[in-house]
């Protein structure tokens, strides 16, 4: 399940980097083609792990922080 919330994130920022221009249906469902990953889910995949996980070390940084 992890995989596939990754996943979805990565779709969405991918669609924010393009400014929205294409269809959000087709960023998740990899209808493109991949440019360094292999495959288009691979590589939604990929920015969402490193998205998440920007997000959990600058959550527990502020936690830590205050």
């Amino acid at each position: 399940m992890s995989a596939s919330w990754a996943g979805f994130v990565g779709a969405i920022i991918r669609w924010f980097f393009k400014r929205c221009k294409t269809s959000f249906k087709d960023e998740i469902n990899g209808a493109f083609p991949a440019k360094w990953g292999g495959s288009y889910s691979f590589e939604n995949y990929i920015i969402g792990l490193v998205t998440i996980i920007v997000i959990l070390i600058c959550g527990i940084w502020l936690y830590s922080a205050f």
